[in-house]
């Protein structure tokens, strides 16, 4: 099991419409572990459910004693974003995991280009936070559906002054033209977060940057599809069991069908929590969490949604 923190609700903020900043702390000022620009922990809500949400404050220092989130309404949720809306009190007490960063800023990166579409503001804002104090150069574009829906605008026109750039449908008559600003590589890099659309449109106008100057973080994973005849042999080896892993099934549902507790939050692909080492077999990685150079290495998955290509994988498990 991962370490937890047990946590009170300080404080619930409106930071825009339909956002709300929930503020949790220890006790009596403990200091908290130290998290980096782009980290994340995991909620677990007393509905059962475990949610991921980045933190707002998370800028490396040492002296935290706050960890801040913030969370935007979301009528399709599969219910994190509507309880914290609706039943989350002030003085509440919740288990909280542990801050781990799957969208660090590299330290080689010193001239960057930050990019932030509605709630993906929350890592971004960190992040600008982070070049403050760290000396680096940067510029922050952030777009919206309204300026009211804009979480922290304020706050950012305060820390970013010129450097901020900001984009609203309402006013502008449509979301913002990503291959103007991007058709040069103008920065050491650029690191982005916000709805599918907006980052599928980036990914493609930035092809032909360097390797590893693109960096995004996604909210939600690619929707899957099941690939007839895709069934494999599964072995967990540790635990001297087999099963066959139907096509219509992921390797962490055939798991949890013959037994096995393992480990999962998403089920996306997108957090990391169900992470496992590959023995043998060729992986098709569908998460977005690895590296490139770490998907080919075949050494790890996310076994909520990658799977094998071949007839037999074996896991350390």
């Amino acid at each position: 099991m991962s370490a937890t923190l047990e946590l009170t609700v300080s404080s619930l903020r409106a930071v825009a419409r339909d956002v709300i900043a929930v503020e949790l702390r220890g006790s009596s000022g403990q200091v908290l572990p130290t998290a980096k620009a782009g980290s994340h922990v995991e909620l677990s809500l007393p509905n059962g459910l475990k949610r991921h949400y980045s933190l707002v404050n998370a800028t490396g220092q040492s002296n935290m004693t706050s960890y801040i989130i913030a969370v935007g309404w979301d009528s399709q949720s599969r219910g994190g974003s509507v309880w914290i809306h609706e039943r989350l009190k002030v003085g509440q007490k919740l288990s909280v995991g542990l801050p781990r960063n799957l969208f660090e800023m590299d330290d080689a990166h010193r001239h960057v280009l930050l990019v932030a579409g509605g709630i993906g503001i929350t890592p971004i804002y960190a992040m600008a936070q982070a070049c403050q104090l760290e000396g680096r150069s940067y510029e922050l574009w952030v777009a919206a559906r309204s300026a009211s829906r804009m979480a922290y605008l304020d706050e950012l026109k305060a820390l970013v002054g010129e450097k901020l750039h900001t984009h609203f449908d309402d006013e502008q008559g449509g979301p913002l033209h990503l291959q103007v600003l991007l058709e040069n590589q103008n920065w050491d890099a650029v690191y982005a977060c916000g709805p599918t659309p907006m980052l599928d449109k980036l990914t493609a106008v930035t092809a032909h940057w360097t390797p590893n100057s693109v960096c995004i973080e996604r909210f939600k994973g690619p929707e899957i599809t099941h690939e007839q005849n895709g069934s494999f042999e599964l072995c967990l080896q540790r635990s001297g069991l087999e099963t066959t892993v139907d096509f219509k099934e992921s390797v962490l549902e055939a798991m949890e069908r013959i037994g096995v507790e393992y480990p999962w939050s998403c089920r996306e692909g997108v957090c990391g929590t169900c992470e496992a080492v590959v023995i043998e077999g060729t992986v098709n990685h569908k998460d977005l969490v690895l590296l490139p150079q770490e998907r080919a290495e075949q050494k790890r998955m996310m076994v909520c949604v990658s799977r094998c290509t071949g007839k037999r994988l074996v896991l350390d498990i």
